[in-house]
């Protein structure tokens, strides 16, 4: 029986499955519902088709995990197809946006990269409950963030608002945290005018609010950090990444015996990209700075590099010494970034390579 590359576009009720065969061909596709009776349909089906390579999901560990667990459980190949990829397709091939379209361009991608990730980002291809309850802690910290800022900048607004006799008695020319830390002190504020007072009403409501997301930042801050460490991984000592850094590195990169160090670097976004010409097979005479790679990934490593340079000795040599050599700031840092992305990989395969933690 032939060999097939199957790709699914799923989504919450309903996914599109579409076969490659091994040349590439687009043999057949399916609309099945997103259940596991559609699950255990859409598997019958490809069966009929072919002997199953690999299965590619857009968004395995989302709106596809039911079916990447089915698939999994079956003992296939499961890839995680990041929505980029087939955007980029769809993107250069001006061919417009179905179920189908989409489906197909997911198998395409599974059969020409090789380097996708398994589902889940695992070595052994499965849901792990460690890294699940990560990602729920990391994504609500996420959330609580973006909420804080939403409440610091209405705060601010609604200060900026108030008469002059109130504004009068807040500290001048400081940041709005400490202007809503001193108006949350304010006492006995005698105001008559209607609107004023309704004002007034809603900064202690958003005070009240901030308060409350700060103590759940906070909380969910320490979970992260004993998550953390229940993983065994040594990602904290490194200077200038906290367990809150650490613990988006570990979602982000999954099982690191997946790339060598170089591989690592351009997954992340810190391995320069040569801009030179005439070189005459010779090494390329000028890098630039990747504008590609995992941003979030990158800019992990980016804050864990400006920290380091503040109070890393070894950091601020590298970062002189390339300085020294002609570099200009931007590079420099985009060597310190480099050798710091090496450091993260083999912290990394160093933890994963060491027995589990007994519980």
């Amino acid at each position: 029986m032939a060999s097939i590359i199957i790709g699914v576009d799923p989504h919450r009720k309903v996914l599109t499955a579409a076969v490659l065969d091994e040349s590439g061909r687009d043999l057949d596709h399916q609309h099945f519902a997103n259940s596991r009776r559609g699950h255990e349909d859409a598997l019958a089906w490809a069966l009929t088709i072919g002997s199953i390579r690999r299965v590619g999901i857009e968004g395995a560990s989302g709106l596809g995990r039911p079916l990447a667990e089915f698939l999994i459980e079956q003992g296939l190949d499961v890839r995680d197809v990041p929505p980029h990829k087939t955007a980029q397709q769809q993107r250069g091939r001006y061919e417009g946006k179905t179920d189908r379209l989409d489906a197909h361009r997911v198998a395409v991608e599974t059969q020409t990269n090789d380097r996708l990730a398994h589902a889940f980002k695992s070595s052994t291809a499965a849901p792990d409950a460690l890294r699940d309850q990560l990602a729920l802690w990391h994504n609500a910290r996420i959330s609580l963030r973006k909420i804080r800022v939403q409440l610091i900048g209405e705060l601010d607004a609604l200060i900026h608002d108030l008469p002059e006799l109130v504004r009068a008695r807040l500290p001048e020319r400081v940041t709005a945290r400490a202007r809503i830390t001193a108006i949350a002190k304010l006492r006995r504020v005698r105001i008559t005018d209607p609107v004023q007072q309704l004002r007034l009403t809603l900064i202690r409501h958003r005070v009240a609010m901030l308060k409350d997301v700060l103590d759940q930042d906070k909380a969910a801050a320490a979970e992260l950090a004993k998550l953390v460490g229940a993983t065994g991984s040594t990602l904290p000592s490194i200077p200038g990444i906290a367990a809150r850094s650490a613990a988006e590195i570990l979602l982000e990169v999954g099982d690191p015996r997946r790339f060598t160090e170089a591989g690592f670097a351009r997954f992340n976004g810190t391995a320069p990209i040569p801009v030179s010409s005439g070189e005459a097979g010779g090494r390329p005479r000028r890098y630039r700075l990747s504008r590609g790679g995992n941003r979030r990934l990158n800019a992990a490593i980016h804050r864990a590099a400006t920290t380091q340079l503040r109070c890393e000795p070894r950091a601020r040599e590298l970062y002189e010494a390339a300085l020294s050599r002609g570099h200009t700031r931007r590079e420099a840092m985009r060597i310190l970034k480099r050798h710091l992305s090496n450091t993260i990989h083999r912290t990394m395969i160093r933890d994963a390579n060491q027995p589990p933690l007994l519980t």
